[in-house]
């Protein structure tokens, strides 16, 4: 349990976090309110329940994982509440995702699931959104190709994003299958991070734990063979990331409709793959003018005009974050209130330092 005065701290923290947030935002936020003045409410609206769907959706990936594992206790209501609670912890802490998985680490001690299980789901949920969307991003690629508007450079960005995926995909897998790789992995890449980073810090400690850190790969290892022994575990996980890509790419398509205008879904799709590679790795909240700006040049190069990128790309991340985010930030204190969960802000925080 946390006391008054680390609670205290880390709302003081958070605040601080949101405020930023808000900051890098505002430019956004006053050109997307502008937009969102001339279109069709009425699709605009559609765009909400899609979203709770999207959030209930990444929720299940998670309680699908856990039940499979005989974590009775965790109910679907609660992990589509984990779910607002970690786009807020993502969004306001820029970490490549690292503050997520901390997160979902910490709060899942409240229902007794190890950290190694809670990484490993973590890891999952990567896994399998990144091999649906794999589904979805072939299936605009072939959609594009019937646009007489698309680039050559549109195809060859779908293509180079099919394969980092896939390449990412299978090498974690490599690494987390074999116990005698995850030594070498976690004797090599931890020490090279402490290597690096040690000559930046005024203690020269390591940043890394390497003992930690090969417990734990060496636990995820343990998790990961008992899950190949039952395949059929992952089909529902799986499904429900289809899902989760699935409504978020309609959701973006909806920005379009309300501002009157039909574009090839294709274009969409793979605006939608290059824009959320690049949030993971912006040092910005939320990835603030970093999805934006590659999410317009990207569907201006799959044909669709600039003006029109731009003003749908708005409507849809001002929409979303101005009503999700702060969801999200009251389940979060409210977690925090009950002693559901400790938090990840130092940890966070260290992360976007690095960065």
């Amino acid at each position: 349990m946390l006391s008054r005065r680390v609670k205290l701290i880390i709302n003081i923290i958070t605040i601080l976090a949101l405020v930023v947030l808000i900051y890098f935002s505002w430019p956004q936020i006053t050109e997307g309110l502008k937009e969102i003045g001339g279109a069709k409410w009425s699709i605009i609206a559609l765009m909400i329940p899609l979203q709770i769907f999207n959030f209930f959706a990444v929720g299940m990936i998670y309680y699908s994982y856990f039940t499979s594992h005989h974590h009775k206790k965790i109910t679907k209501k609660n992990m589509f509440k984990v779910a607002l609670e970690l786009n807020f912890v993502n969004n306001v802490f820029p970490s490549g995702g690292v503050a997520g998985f901390t997160y979902l680490g910490y709060r899942m001690k409240h229902y007794g699931v190890a950290v190694s299980r809670t990484t490993l789901a973590q890891t999952l949920r990567f896994a399998l959104t990144f091999i649906s969307f794999l589904v979805l991003l072939f299936m605009g690629l072939f959609m594009l190709s019937f646009g007489a508007s698309s680039s050559g450079v549109a195809v060859f960005i779908g293509l180079s994003i099919a394969f980092l995926t896939l390449f990412g995909t299978l090498l974690g897998i490599f690494i987390i299958s074999d116990e005698k790789r995850i030594r070498g992995f976690t004797a090599f890449l931890p020490r090279l991070v402490n290597t690096v980073l040690k000559p930046f810090k005024k203690k020269r400690n390591n940043t890394i734990d390497v003992g930690k850190i090969e417990k734990l790969f060496t636990d995820l290892h343990v998790d990961y063979v008992e899950l190949m022994r039952d395949r059929k575990k992952l089909k529902k996980p799986f499904l429900w990331a289809l899902a989760v890509n699935t409504s978020e790419v309609l959701t973006i398509y909806l920005a379009y409709l309300a501002l009157g205008q039909a574009v090839n879904p294709g274009a969409v799709i793979l605006a939608y793959s290059v824009a959320s590679f690049a949030g993971l790795v912006s040092i910005l909240p939320g990835g603030i003018g970093v999805y934006e700006a590659l999410m317009t040049t990207t569907l201006a190069a799959a044909g669709v005009p600039k003006a029109l990128a731009l003003s749908a790309t708005l409507i849809y991340r001002i929409f979303t974050m101005m009503i999700f985010v702060p969801v999200g930030f009251i389940l979060y204190q409210k977690a925090l209130r009950k002693g559901e969960t400790e938090v990840i802000t130092r940890d966070a925080a260290t992360h976007s330092n690095a960065n």
